[in-house]
């Protein structure tokens, strides 16, 4: 990981809008953080769009082995399978890429030495496994709020868990998952490359100031920021 936490990241954002960062500061830290999130998503949907971009291990989180439930696959409407599986919790989804198929870099058993499952998208779930060398595949697609496991064979019947890793849209509910206790102390999943362009984009758009910071030169509680520069409009 960067080392770098979503608090550490709120306070250099609030220290370039004033010089001095105060309690009483009237820009609302939750909503500083919506922005970080938004802004990390976009930032990492414009960089995956670019051909032969790899994943920075920094965005990557594990969301561990996650429990499964069989359900009916006739309640999906896929009518040549008795049951799948399902994951129990939901899962936040990740950033959007080529193809339908999200940023997981792994679906597959908790062994982490065996192969990964395929990922697909729904419609190519109705129509994989059809083959004589992959009727014992086992197919990974999102639907809803959850990851499904599917076979020709049935041989995703055997497992309990899945373990599951990506590059998430909300990176707080993702880390939540394996880990309760996490805060906004704790790791952010960002690469130290695209601090400064998140920082440049919330300053220039949501607070509507130049990366000059202003300072507050009258001692009193009030945010009353001066600058030498006309801030921008957002």
């Amino acid at each position: 990981m960067t080392n770098t936490s979503l608090n550490q990241l709120v306070f250099e954002l609030l220290e370039l809008r004033r010089a001095k960062l105060k309690t009483t500061d009237t820009v609302d830290r939750r909503l500083v953080i919506d922005w970080i999130q938004s802004q990390r998503a976009r930032l990492l949907k414009q960089g995956f769009a670019k051909p032969f971009v790899g994943i920075d291990e920094n965005l990557v989180q594990d969301l561990g082995s996650l429990a499964l439930t069989q359900v009916a696959s006739n309640d999906l409407s896929i009518v040549d399978y008795d049951y799948m599986l399902r994951t129990s919790a939901e899962i936040p989804a990740t950033i959007d890429r080529a193809g339908g198929i999200g940023t997981f870099t792994r679906i597959g058993p908790p062994n982490k030495l065996t192969v990964n499952y395929k990922v697909v998208t729904y419609e190519q779930a109705l129509v994989s496994g059809n083959g004589h060398f992959n009727k014992d595949m086992v197919y990974a697609f999102v639907l809803g709020d959850y990851v499904y496991l599917i076979s020709k064979s049935g041989y995703h019947l055997t497992n309990t868990y899945v373990h599951i890793r990506g590059v998430f849209q909300d990176p707080i509910q993702a880390a939540r998952i394996p880990d309760a206790t996490w805060d906004y102390d704790d790791d952010y999943p960002i690469n130290k490359s695209m601090i400064d362009q998140l920082k440049t984009l919330i300053v220039q758009e949501k607070f509507g100031l130049t990366l000059v910071q202003p300072d507050d030169k009258t001692d009193d509680s009030k945010d009353n920021p001066e600058s030498d520069i006309q801030p921008k409009k957002a």
